[in-house]
């Protein structure tokens, strides 16, 4: 099952807005911004900086990555899936690992 376009903009919208609220929270430290389309979006530092999360949908679920060392990505052990978008912003803000901040 692959997003809509519809869904694609909402996602998009949602995560566009927590980085800006993530970076207006931050007095110092690194600004928070998103690329990505289609199914897949990757939350990192601003001007090419370090990558926090990927986030993947697929088979009506978002599967979560955080960056290795190596340039790929581990599945986040926290919570490899997520049954939403708000989901994947929940577990931003709670980061079980403090592996984010």
């Amino acid at each position: 099952m692959n997003l809509s376009e519809l869904e694609q903009q909402r996602v998009r919208k949602r995560l566009d807005a927590w980085c800006r609220r993530r970076n207006a929270a931050l007095n110092d430290g690194p600004r928070w911004c998103l690329s990505g389309e289609g199914g897949e979006f990757t939350i990192r530092e601003c001007c090419g900086g370090e990558r926090l999360l990927r986030l993947c949908f697929s088979s009506g679920s978002w599967r979560l990555f955080v960056p290795r060392a190596d340039s790929g990505w581990l599945p986040y052990p926290a919570r490899p899936e997520v049954a939403s978008v708000d989901a994947v912003i929940d577990e931003l803000e709670q980061a079980p690992l403090h592996i984010h901040w």
